[in-house]
């Protein structure tokens, strides 16, 4: 089709600009009496939270979807502070973008929707979700169709900002950055144990890591961050990583 291009190009070939920081100020993350970084007690690599595993899955559908360009804005992006403003660019920049290639995806795999293989899935803010105890993550996957906030979160997500929170600092020796790193973790591990979910992740000014609760109680994988201006033919980037969190939210494999 005359001027369209494939999903898998929609979702590879453009990446959100690199966001600006103008007078940030060092903190901890989010604290609770519910959860901990103590919760975090072992840390595997999610291997096959890559690249070749998505084509491998979704290839042929990625390719033959023709779906409308939508560049980026050209307009230089705005400096963000703090994590409101974080949630602004990722507003503009990510969400319509991953919601629009999330549809088209469906669209494509019809038969597997048809099947009962795959449940289509829509991305929103966390209180598209039900809200277990009050508490709201900042982004949800949720099934296409449930009421708002009703539905459980197929896929809690959090939104950090890279003076707070780094993937780095899994390999560091400083003990403060260490707690950092997994308190992190524990707060999206806590949602994900609210709504039964497998899958979450947590996505900064620089980077998305994606997470996997496994059985046992205090035991996450956790896949190689992706950063947040790659782009380019056979690379994982933000836009192709969470729309492949959408579809495993969409499989049946979803709850935990």
């Amino acid at each position: 089709m005359a001027g369209t291009q494939s999903l898998l190009s929609y979702l590879t070939t453009v990446a959100p600009p690199r966001l600006p920081t103008q007078n940030t100020a060092p903190g901890s993350n989010t604290t609770s009496t519910n959860y901990s970084w103590r919760d975090i007690t072992q840390i595997s690599l999610w291997q096959d939270f890559n690249y070749n595993t998505v084509i491998q899955r979704y290839g042929n559908g990625l390719n033959v979807k023709q779906i409308m360009p939508d560049p980026m804005p050209t307009s230089p992006p705005r400096a963000i502070k703090d994590e409101p403003l974080f949630h602004a660019r990722f507003i503009e920049y990510i969400l319509p973008r991953v919601r629009r290639a999330l549809r088209a995806g469906f669209e494509q795999l019809q038969p597997q929707v048809q099947a009962g293989q795959l449940t289509p899935t829509v991305f929103d803010g966390g209180s598209i979700a039900t809200i277990v105890d009050n508490y709201r993550p900042d982004m949800a996957f949720v099934k296409e169709g449930d009421n708002v906030g009703v539905g459980p979160n197929r896929c809690p997500g959090d939104l950090k900002v890279s003076w707070k929170w780094k993937s780095a600092w899994r390999t560091t020796h400083e003990e403060a950055l260490q707690r950092e790193y997994k308190q992190a973790f524990s707060q999206v591990n806590f949602y994900m144990k609210q709504h039964q979910a497998r899958y979450g992740f947590i996505i900064t000014d620089t980077e998305l890591v994606p997470v996997k609760r496994m059985p046992d109680n205090g035991h996450i994988a956790v896949a190689n961050a992706v950063p947040w201006t790659r782009q380019g033919n056979g690379l994982l980037t933000v836009l192709l990583g969470l729309w492949y969190l959408g579809m495993l939210a969409a499989s049946n494999d979803w709850r935990l």
